[in-house]
Parts: structure tokens; sequence; C-alpha cells
């Protein structure tokens, strides 16, 4: 475990990345508490062949205003790459336009060291409403697909062709109020999301892509129940799909991984890694 501090009590959204070193990297925001000013992104590194996180460090703090989410990559280039949003609206009142995390821009920092030295921060987007969770994905033309969350209840997908120096928004999943695309690709190179519900469907949802992430099918139900919370998403080795999400519709426990044997289109393997309350 990365061990909180009196400055960081309070994290959330974790994310990993394994190092080509072999050293791995664990980030995500903390502070006195979720969209608190005080609130900065912050990493944790556990070297080769050690069990133990070593103490934080600040990837990016934002003086007034609260880091949110983000996602850590190294490209082909050894580049390591991190993709976060800062809020800049209000931090109070009820969730909405000009609240939060409807507020997020989307910014980049990069590391050539892995992460012990990073960039002056680079714009992305700057309008407002953008939310990454779920790693980028190398698809076979090589390009790197990324989901994020948008404003509207709908996810937008980022494409980059230079290995994540340069991004441009390509696509749009719309249907189902989804969020956090977890991108999969699949051998006939059509892209699968699994995607967060943000409507109350009681269900993770998903779209599919036949265009290399352009367009998209209209988001719609999986078997796989879920709560409002966070997912994620891997292509195994020998080619199964497995997805970690939480299988109560009504809270975020227990945590559960379910495998597709055949690339997304059943998940008859299931089982829970943890049981006990939390989240």
């Amino acid at each position: 475990m990365a061990e909180p501090s009196d400055r960081y009590p309070s994290c959330h959204c974790s994310v990993l990345v394994e190092l080509k070193s072999g050293e791995v990297l664990v980030g995500y925001y903390a502070g006195s508490g979720e969209a608190k000013p005080d609130t900065a992104w912050v990493l944790a590194r556990r070297p080769a062949g050690e069990e133990a996180f070593g103490k934080l460090s600040v990837l990016a703090d934002t003086n007034g205003k609260p880091e949110g989410n983000g996602v850590l990559y190294q490209g082909q280039d050894g580049t390591l790459r991190c993709i976060y949003g800062v809020m800049h609206g209000r931090l109070d009142g009820e969730a909405g336009p000009g609240v939060r995390w409807r507020t997020c821009d989307l910014r980049m920092k990069t590391s050539q060291d892995d992460g012990q030295t990073w960039t002056d921060v680079e714009i992305i987007d700057s309008e407002w409403g953008n939310v990454p969770r779920c790693k980028p994905i190398r698809i076979a033309n090589k390009d790197l697909l990324l989901g994020v969350e948008y404003g509207d209840g709908n996810s937008r997908i980022w494409r980059s062709g230079d290995d994540g120096y340069g991004w441009q928004m390509v696509g749009r999943i719309e249907g189902s109020k989804n969020q956090h695309p977890a991108l999969l690709e699949r051998s006939d190179g059509s892209i699968l999301a699994l995607l967060r519900p943000c409507g109350g469907q009681g269900r993770l949802l998903y779209s599919e892509s036949r265009d290399g992430g352009v367009t998209w099918s209209s988001a719609n139900l999986t078997e796989l129940a879920s709560p409002f919370a966070a997912i994620d998403a891997v292509r195994l080795s020998d080619g199964r799909f497995v997805v970690a999400y939480n299988s109560n519709p009504q809270a975020r426990n227990p945590l559960t991984i379910a495998v597709s044997e055949d690339e997304g289109h059943s998940w008859p393997i299931k089982r829970d890694l943890v049981t006990g309350e939390g989240q």
C-alpha cells in the first residue's frame, strides 16, 4: 500500500502503471477530500522486486483548484504520461453544470525519467466537462485510443497517432447515459467499450466501433450488474477479456472480476475478490 499522510489523508481513483524498468507507479488524487481546493495529484513508487511503495511525491497541485481523475501510460519510446483534469468551477452545491466534475479540463504532463521529474502542463482540451478514468489502449494500426467521460452524460474518444504526443477527439458514445469507457480491441479489429452507468441503469453498458473509434453504436446494457461505480478492463495475452467492477447494483461491494472467452459477448466466469465493507 501507499500510505496516507497528514497532508493527504484522503485519496481516490487510483491507477497503476508497470514501467519497462519493472518498477510500479501508483497515482491518485489526494487531499482533505474529493473536490477540495487542496487536492493534488500524487504518485508513489514500488521498486522492482520489492513489496512496499515509497513516499508520496506530487505530480500536480494547482493553487486553489482541485485535481481530479488521471491515468498513467508509458509509450513505446519510454515516455511516461499522466493525463488528468483540474476543476475550475464551483466546488459546493448539487452536481450539475458549473459544479465540480462538470468543470474539469483535460491536460497532460510527461516524464522522460520514469516519473522522477515532469514537464510543465500541456492543455489537451480547455473545454469543461472532461473526466478520464481508464487507461488508453494501443490498437492494431498503432493508434492510441483514450475514453473520457464528458459532462453531457455521454463519453468521448480521443485518438493519438504519434504515441501520445498529440491528441484529437474523434468519437462520441451516446445512448443510455454512460461514462469512463474501458476499451478492448477484438481479434477482428472492432473495439468494445465497457461503460460505467450514470443514469440509474443498474448494469454495465457497452458500445462497439468498427472504424477505429470514430463511430460507435448506441450504449446499451450488458448482463453485468453494477452500481454507479468505476470499472476497468484488460485483454489478456491469451485473448480473454477481464473486467473489474462492483457486481451489486446497490453498493460498491463486492469487488468482482468477470472473464469473457468470446471477446465480450458473454461473461460466464465471475469471482468476488473483496466481499467486506468498503468500496
